[in-house]
């Protein structure tokens, strides 16, 4: 397999988490196939996406685990200098759309499979490519329910290959994503007192967001692993009002809040919903009675916490020649596969700083750099 073919073709594929994956499963299935792979397609229930796992070796035993997501973030809105779809070289970089977050770990696997595949596999590798990690990792989670139910022996260890530069993560914060929706009565804007406005005591709740943010900012903990060692808040998005003249009668906005691991995970939520209870909806509700605040948990994910000392953890130290193992700065689908049962770390080529923006772009040297790290893990862990 050649690498750069690989990666141009799975740039070529549009899997924004809003549209089907099913183009670029059915290319990854034909390459597993063709690498003697005994590949399962677990599709979810609407069957516009779907996960793959496949192995290589002994099925009735561990092995590792080789994991990255198919989705990507949108590109509406960013002011691209090439197709985001079409993966473009200049300067020494890759550019397009999931060069670092995160086809290029997918391409990467695909090759080192095919380096080793004629080997002798004492236990066996498993790759697991899954959907909508970008919008709540919802095809991971999937995924661990329907191996669990077609009785697929779990692997022992795995490697999430998100863009960390190499650098080897152990852990990260948990994250919550909530929308807050305001009902009130509409009416003529120039009797105010007629109606009720939803803006108002959503501005309340949203400064006291503010307010609970620079609360946790002050409660720090692990500080030698996170680069922000606290609970994060963050007011995301606001939908309200129709017209200069028209008072708004229902507003909607979410919010979401990362948790550092040890913490409760429903502390923000329960500090807003308190605030709301016995501040703002009797308030509101003295202006009308036909008013109500509802207040949704769209999406929660647990903290990552890997187990300290873990096998797989000490060996992808020594391949990338890191030190200690920290906390990456953003969320993954290693807390699922660490609820699994299966120690979990998180290392791959590229910097997240280059993804979820404009041009991302993996480097030349980063692109090649997997092949032997991969090489090598696989051969410690897998061959005889």
């Amino acid at each position: 397999m050649d690498l750069l073919a690989l990666e141009r073709s799975l740039i070529g594929f549009n899997t924004i988490s809003a549209n089907a994956n099913l183009e670029l499963v059915d290319f990854v299935v034909e390459q597993l196939k063709a690498l003697d792979m005994a590949v399962t397609v677990l599709p979810n229930e609407d069957g516009d996406k779907a996960n793959v796992f496949a192995t290589l070796g002994p099925p009735d035993v561990g092995g590792l685990m080789l994991a990255g997501h198919t989705d990507v973030v949108p590109v509406e809105g960013q002011a691209w200098k090439t197709d985001p779809f079409a993966l473009t070289e200049a300067d020494g970089r890759f550019y397009g759309r999931g060069t670092a977050d995160m086809k290029s770990f997918i391409a990467q696997a695909l090759v080192t499979v095919e380096a080793l595949r004629h080997r002798k596999f004492r236990l066996p590798l498993h790759l697991a490519f899954t959907y909508d990690e970008e919008v709540g990792c919802f095809g991971a989670g999937h995924m661990m329910e329907r191996l669990g139910e077609i009785g697929q022996v779990l692997p022992a260890c795995a490697v999430i290959g998100e863009p960390t530069g190499f650098q080897v993560f152990r852990m990260h914060k948990g994250m919550c994503r909530v929308r807050v929706t305001l009902t009130g009565v509409e009416g003529h804007s120039s009797k105010p007192t007629m109606g009720a406005n939803t803006l108002y005591p959503a501005a309340r709740i949203i400064q006291h967001l503010a307010e609970i943010g620079a609360e946790r900012m002050a409660r720090r903990s692990l500080e030698a692993d996170f680069e922000l060692p606290f609970t994060t808040v963050n007011a995301a998005v606001i939908r309200g009002g129709t017209a200069f003249n028209i008072i708004p009668n229902r507003t909607e906005f979410d919010f979401e809040y990362r948790t550092m691991p040890g913490e409760d995970p429903d502390y923000v939520l329960n500090q807003v919903r308190g605030f709301i209870d016995e501040v703002v909806l009797p308030d509101f509700r003295k202006q009308h009675t036909d008013t109500d605040v509802v207040v949704e948990k769209v999406m929660q994910g647990e903290p990552m916490l890997a187990p300290p000392g873990a096998e797989i953890e000490a060996l992808a130290l020594e391949l990338t020649g890191n030190s200690r193992a920290t906390a990456a700065p953003f969320y993954t689908e290693g807390a699922i596969y660490n609820r699994a049962g299966i120690p979990t770390v998180i290392c791959g080529p590229g910097d997240i700083d280059q993804a979820h923006r404009a041009n991302e772009y993996i480097t030349q040297e980063q692109l090649q750099q997997g092949l032997p790290f991969l090489g090598a893990l696989v051969e410690r862990v897998c061959l005889t």
